[in-house]
Parts: C-alpha cells; sequence; structure tokens
C-alpha cells in the first residue's frame, strides 16, 4: 500500500525545491551578468532605469532594499565604467540624482535583449507541453509567498 503524502511532506520538498531554485537563479544572474562585464547587483541597478534616464538614489535603496552604503559601492562602479553620473538635485543639493549616459543606453538595450534570449532558450529547454502550466504555477506560488513573508 502506497503512504499518503502529507502537508510536510510536501512542505519540506517546496523548502528544498524553492532553496534550490533560488540559488540556480542566482547562478543564472551571476553568469548573465558576467559576460557583460558587470555584477548582477549593477544588473538589478541599471534595469531599474527602463522607466527613466534619471532615478533619485533613495529610490534606487528603495527598488534595490540594500544599504545606501552598498548603493554607493555599487553606483562607483557603474561610474567607472561610463553608464551613470550622479549630480545633485537642481531643487534640493541633499539629493543626488543617478543619470544614464550616453553609453549605457546601447548597452542596455543589447543587455535587456540578451536577457530576454535567455529566458527563451530556458523556455525552449522546458517541454513545450509544459510551459504555460510552469508560468501559470510560478505566478501562483508568488502569490502564496507573498502574504507569509509580510
Amino acid at each position: 500500500m502506497k503512504s499518503k503524502i502529507t502537508i510536510d511532506d510536501l512542505a519540506y520538498e517546496l523548502a528544498e525545491l524553492s532553496c534550490l531554485l533560488a540559488q540556480t537563479c542566482n547562478e543564472k544572474e551571476q553568469y548573465f551578468a558576467s559576460t557583460f562585464g558587470i555584477t548582477p547587483a549593477e544588473f538589478k541597478c541599471l534595469k531599474l532605469f527602463k522607466a527613466s534616464k534619471s532615478i533619485p538614489i533613495k529610490e534606487i535603496s528603495s527598488n534595490m532594499n540594500i544599504t545606501p552604503g552598498r548603493i554607493t559601492h555599487i553606483l562607483t562602479s557603474l561610474e567607472e565604467k561610463g553608464y551613470i553620473v550622479r549630480n545633485a538635485d537642481k531643487n534640493d543639493r541633499r539629493n543626488i540624482i543617478v543619470s544614464l549616459t550616453r553609453k549605457a543606453n546601447p548597452f542596455i538595450k543589447k543587455l535587456d535583449e540578451s536577457h530576454l534570449k535567455l529566458h527563451r532558450d530556458i523556455i525552449k529547454g522546458l517541454n513545450s507541453d509544459k510551459r504555460e502550466s510552469i508560468i501559470g504555477a510560478m505566478r501562483e506560488l508568488i502569490k502564496a509567498i507573498r502574504p507569509c513573508i509580510k
């Protein structure tokens, strides 16, 4: 007789799989970013500029959910690479506005295209019958996790 799978069994497997998924996603982002000579944190920061070419440092820090010191390190690196500049806000000199340089625009476009291609390749690696259900299951999992962590 086959034993019944319990909620605890499923919870344990979910815990293990979610850790493995997070680790694998981190490895994917590390690999991807390194092919462009940037760090995953720099990649995440540059992605924030999709909607706007200039963003206050406080907003970057809030969106990335990291300390101001860590933001400073990331921005200094991106500045040294020629992708961003920092300027004092004309209305309030205490605030610093981060803006993309001309060099950044084609770089970010190539970055976005390559990131999409990577994920297209991942989708192609999935069984075609299960692609939509996997994406749907991921959406449901995210919806289920969010209330548990707030």
